[in-house]
């Protein structure tokens, strides 16, 4: 018997600007900015690796009409969205610390804390967190009127005090889930002189998007890990019996044990960033060759996150010792875009 199903999972976050008491005066700034007025060059606002333990969820939106396209012209992103957003997979990963950090040198312009982490989910959360949009956070000044501004920060994590200075890379907080959160990241927005700035393009979104950037305000250290992916995997992984998203992005998944009297074999897809006619393959093949295969319809819409799975349940006689392997392919204008392979062996 064939276990299949799809779950969708939409993100339409909204930005509100994060209005704290500034620092009265300009002399402050005077000794941070550049000389020659170039804008600050940024690094990660977090500490982990890129497309590994952090993902780039959402972009700015460079269409300055109702639509939404992110720098490349691509659809990640949201309709209004002013930063982009650094994920992380799991609330687990929250509990366990995940610094957030300066991405330039400057002097801290205001500061937030002590908005509860929980996940908007209903028009209920989304109202409770009213004029607190950008839930903990953290404004830096960089100088010459540039600032950023980081969101979405961990109860009670936030370390910089207002007037401090920070370098580049220091730990100002910790990733969270506070304010209008429906995944737990950091919200990183970039301004100049108050306007927003995509770091991708050094440009004003108002200037549209460009199929081939050529410009964008990230350090040289981690401007090749920040590589446009149209489309990411979180997790290609097996389990014994249906999954649910929200198991997944709590990180309580239970962890699969191989044995010859499980109820099921399922393997689980979950991806942000699909694109709209993006089709998934799912495979799974036993000791004695295959067991599944699922093949869902092309998308009808672009997904912000998307989970599917497909197993088979215990024969009469249990399952045969062997390897066991999933294959995983999003076709995408007829030829492979992503793909994963992941194996198990029943002794």
């Amino acid at each position: 018997m064939r276990v299949k199903a799809a779950v969708i999972f939409r993100c339409p976050l909204l930005w509100a600007k994060f209005i704290l008491t500034g620092l009265p005066g300009l002399l402050l700034f005077a000794t941070i900015g550049s000389a020659d007025g170039t804008p600050p060059q940024f690094g990660l606002p977090l500490q982990c690796t890129l497309g590994k333990t952090c993902f780039i969820q959402q972009y700015v939106d460079n269409d300055t009409g109702p639509g939404a396209l992110d720098y490349t012209c691509g659809g990640a992103t949201y309709d209004g969205h002013k930063g982009t957003d650094f994920r992380i997979r799991t609330l687990r990963d929250v509990d366990q610390g995940v610094p957030v950090l300066a991405a330039a040198d400057g002097i801290v312009k205001a500061t937030r804390d002590g908005v509860p982490d929980r996940l908007v989910q209903s028009d209920r959360d989304r109202q409770a967190v009213a004029g607190r949009e950008c839930g903990n956070g953290v404004v830096i000044s960089h100088g010459d009127g540039w600032e950023t501004q980081y969101c979405h920060l961990k109860r009670g994590s936030i370390v910089a005090d207002k007037g401090a200075r920070v370098t580049r890379g220091q730990t100002i907080g910790s990733v969270g889930y506070s304010g209008r959160a429906e995944f737990p990241h950091v919200h990183l927005s970039v301004r100049h002189n108050g306007k927003v700035i995509d770091p991708f393009t050094g440009r004003s979104p108002s200037n549209g998007c460009r199929t081939q950037p050529t410009a964008n305000l990230w350090s040289d250290a981690v401007a090749e890990t920040l590589v446009y992916r149209a489309g990411e995997i979180l997790a290609f992984e097996f389990a014994d019996g249906p999954v649910d998203l929200q198991d997944l992005v709590k990180g309580s998944q239970p962890l699969f044990a191989p044995a010859r009297n499980l109820p099921a074999i399922v393997v689980y897809m979950w991806a942000i960033n699909l694109v709209k006619d993006d089709r998934i393959h799912l495979v799974l093949l036993g000791p004695d060759g295959e067991l599944v295969r699922q093949e869902a319809p092309a998308l009808e819409r672009n997904k912000a996150q998307y989970m599917l799975f497909t197993g088979k349940k215990r024969p009469s006689g249990g399952w045969p010792k062997g390897t066991y392997t999933a294959r995983l392919e999003v076709i995408r204008n007829g030829e492979p875009a992503l793909g994963r392979t992941n194996s198990f062996v029943i002794d």
